[in-house]
């Protein structure tokens, strides 16, 4: 039977997942190489840690990786924090009709599931590949779980610096453009753009003093009856 990385274990920030995927690349924490069967699906729980591959788009489906995971349980939209997306667990009576006929013994989880994932790339002696960690847990037993700080393999790891690349930062990083890139309609600061007074204001407003020698040449064309 295929168990989770590591059990009863809460992840904090993205340095706790980083670490814990530098303890399978040092084989410390086994990796789940294949999806989850019915049984191992029954046995989820809070604190349960799972690190996995994503298969690569040029290994074809016996080889390694798995191409996406799958855990029998319905979820909520995602939230983004600290580049972590978390999901929250639907009602029992929302899943979907085949998996309450797969696993008609499974017990209503109360309270629900809320699930944690995190990505990352990773330069292996295949080539880069992309890890997912995925962590279960509740809010009831958030501190009741261990941290990597309570398990001394894992505390004394220094992760090298570059090796676990965000994927979600990868993914989201703008593209630096320069002003050439730019249509030329964009490339004016708004500073440069003369702004026009509201016609209103300007009826309202006294018309300036002529200048003295203009109002003498004025004069002089003056018509008189």
């Amino acid at each position: 039977m295929q168990g989770p990385t590591i059990s009863g274990l809460r992840v904090r920030t993205p340095l706790d997942a980083q670490i814990i995927f530098h303890a399978v690349n040092l084989n410390i924490l086994p990796m789940v190489n294949r999806r989850l069967d019915t049984e191992e699906r029954r046995c989820i729980a809070p604190g349960s840690v799972y690190v996995w591959e994503e298969r690569h788009p040029n290994v074809d489906s016996t080889g390694l990786g798995i191409e996406r995971w799958t855990d029998s349980i319905r979820w909520g939209p995602s939230r983004v924090r600290d580049e972590f997306l978390f999901y929250h667990e639907k009602d029992m009576d929302q899943y979907d009709a085949d998996v309450m006929t797969e696993t008609p013994q499974t017990p209503t989880r109360f309270p629900s599931l809320i699930k944690q994932t995190y990505s990352v790339f990773v330069d292996t002696s295949r080539g880069r590949r992309k890890w997912h960690l995925i962590a279960y847990f509740t809010h009831d037993s958030v501190e009741r779980l261990r941290t990597v700080d309570d398990i001394p393999d894992l505390a004394r790891l220094t992760i090298p610096v570059g090796w676990y690349k965000s994927a979600r930062s990868a993914k989201g990083r703008a593209r630096e453009t320069s002003n050439a890139d730019r249509p030329a309609s964009s490339r004016y600061s708004p500073t440069s753009v003369q702004v026009l007074a509201p016609l209103a204001y300007l009826r309202n407003m006294a018309p300036p003093r002529r200048d003295p020698m203009d109002e003498k040449a004025l004069r002089s064309f003056a018509v008189t009856y």
